[in-house]
């Protein structure tokens, strides 16, 4: 028997059941003013109990406003950092009844390249996640074109654009005055991206709070990686593999302290009676390495959160602080990575 083909729910049918027109549906749907409160009701009752879902980007398409926001990134620290940046900005999205789309930005094209871009998009706003943030020929074809943007973690500020972000370098300076006061003289530490403003401010920290305990910085014990799992392999293989090495390292996220303890591993250095490690952001697998990572909790799906509402208050035209950042807190995790300097 050939199987009953199920038709498609439509605009026409909830009008039908809900007793109005396709116009009124359409503007409930739309969040459109003045529409009376019976009638909304009846709209939202009827589109719940027909399971209607409105395809935003056909709603973009027949009329002047999208519905349509752009989670653009470059270069992620991490497939989970970016993982967190969507689930959080998609559930803010999702309330206000917006569709998130996340998109590579491609730091390399024209400016005439990215105006076509968000042409195409017609983006009812976008959310620009690290480097992406920072870049100046994006900020200006977004700017050109008046879609409202919401920046994370920017290494400045851009006019009309807010931005949300936490202090990194408070939040590194926090891991370095852990370590030394376990006893750490001798410490190591592996750079971000040199792109992203957090690896700069991360890595100046570690400067600062080094002069400040009056121990000397050894330029050889700094690596640069990328944020990922295998250029932080690399570091600390270039590292632990030197005659002298330090008794704690600072890797600048998770991933790349994951690496840093399966080198040491390799390398037969027990982790942490011989070298104690910290990462930054307190990604799942922070707690499910053996040992569980020291690291700070970095709020990455609030901040998108709060991106998100930031936009959507400037697509509905109110009025909010574009010059001042909001800076979230961080949380310091204390786990089984780190101990007392080695004696002896």
């Amino acid at each position: 028997m050939a199987s009953k083909k199920i038709s498609k729910i439509t605009i026409s049918d909830v009008a039908r059941v809900a007793g109005v027109s396709v116009t009124t549906v359409s503007r409930v749907l739309n969040g459109e003013k003045y529409v009376r409160e019976d009638k909304k009701k009846a709209v939202d009752e009827a589109s719940l109990r027909l399971g209607y879902q409105p395809n935003v980007y056909a709603r973009s398409l027949a009329g002047d406003r999208s519905y349509l926001v752009g989670l653009l990134f470059d270069e992620a620290p991490s497939g989970e950092y970016l993982s967190g940046m969507q689930r959080g900005a998609m559930r803010r999205c999702k309330d206000a009844g917006l569709h998130l789309v996340v998109e590579h930005f491609d730091k390399s094209a024209s400016l005439e390249e990215i105006e076509s871009f968000l042409t195409k998009l017609r983006l009812s706003g976008a959310i620009l996640t690290p480097p992406a943030c920072d870049s100046k020929i994006l900020l200006a074809a977004l700017d050109k074109k008046g879609v409202p943007t919401a920046r994370i973690s920017p290494s400045a500020e851009y006019p009309g654009m807010p931005s949300v972000k936490i202090n990194d370098y408070d939040s590194a300076k926090q891991v370095m005055e852990h370590l030394i006061s376990l006893g750490h003289k001798d410490i190591g530490f592996i750079v971000g991206d040199p792109e992203h403003a957090d690896s700069r401010h991360r890595l100046k920290a570690f400067r600062d709070t080094m002069s400040v305990a009056n121990l000397t910085v050894k330029e050889k014990w700094i690596q640069t990686g990328g944020y990922l799992f295998d250029s932080g392999l690399s570091a600390a293989k270039k590292i632990l593999e030197q005659s002298h090495q330090p008794t704690a390292i600072f890797a600048s996220n998770d991933d790349m302290a994951a690496a840093v303890i399966v080198m040491a591993d390799r390398l037969n250095i027990d982790v942490p009676a011989m070298l104690s490690v910290v990462g930054f952001d307190d990604i799942p697998l922070a707690s499910a390495l053996s040992p569980a990572l020291t690291t700070i909790r970095q709020p990455v799906e609030e901040m998108a959160k709060i991106a998100a509402s930031l936009l959507i208050d400037m697509r509905d035209g109110k009025n909010i602080d574009t010059k001042t950042p909001i800076v979230l807190n961080v949380d310091f995790i204390h786990r089984d990575s780190t101990a007392p300097v080695p004696k002896g």
